[in-house]
């Protein structure tokens, strides 16, 4: 193994690390909320900073490899998919952070999350779409990461669902604009990460295969 291959490998290792905690940060978050837990909730907020200072570390070294070694074909593809998907592992982590923050806004408007079943879908479907996300990056599987893009239909309309229960309850509530705006914006946060998700899939299939699938239907149509 070269020089390059094992920096590079040893920061696939970071990345896929920095995965796992961007995955409890949700984990945890979600649990906060359901719990009206405002303490747990500013315990991820907290935790956030650590995750800010890995993904600069992490984009750092990616800078130096870039110019140490000028690198090219895999290698160079490697980069330039962990700077990426490095990226968005730390905006998972902000969103993650600021559900954490919400917990006293739930408390505030004395709302509970178990007013609302769709919540629930749409956080389940979120951690799955995001588990197998961060389980893709050690594998860098191109069969999962075409799963995960396909499971982010199902995240927009567990979005669109909720909305609508949420605007529904609303109208029964005396006052309680403020509550249905902080579940919408939980709601759209958890919607986030799921793009941020397809963000990653796409990634790991470009590493693979060399292919941009971003906005692939905008060039299979004809002018």
């Amino acid at each position: 193994m070269s020089e390059l291959q094992h920096r590079l490998h040893t920061l696939t290792l970071r990345l896929d690390h920095m995965g796992m905690r961007v995955e409890q940060a949700l984990v945890d978050a979600l649990r906060a909320l359901r719990k009206n837990d405002e303490q747990a909730g500013q315990a991820v907020d907290e935790h956030d900073p650590i995750i800010d200072r890995e993904e600069v570390e992490i984009e750092q070294e990616c800078i130096r490899l870039l110019a140490l070694y000028q690198p090219a074909a895999i290698d160079l593809r490697t980069l330039c998919t962990i700077i990426k998907v490095n990226s968005d592992l730390e905006r998972i982590a902000d969103l993650a952070a600021g559900m954490g923050r919400r917990v006293k806004h739930l408390l505030t408007e004395k709302v509970s999350l178990d007013e609302y079943e769709e919540f629930d879908h749409l956080a389940q479907a979120t951690t799955d779409i995001l588990g197998r996300t961060v389980r893709m990056l050690s594998r860098s599987d191109v069969a999962t990461a075409k799963n995960v893009i396909q499971m982010d239909d199902l995240i927009d309309k567990g979005y669109r669902h909720l909305v609508q229960a949420v605007l529904k309850q609303e109208d029964r509530r005396i006052g309680g604009a403020g509550a249905a705006m902080t579940v919408i914006n939980l709601a759209k946060a958890l919607e986030r990460i799921g793009d941020h998700c397809t963000n990653i899939a796409e990634d790991i299939i470009f590493l693979q295969t060399g292919d941009i699938v971003r906005h692939a239907e905008a060039f299979e149509k004809k002018p």
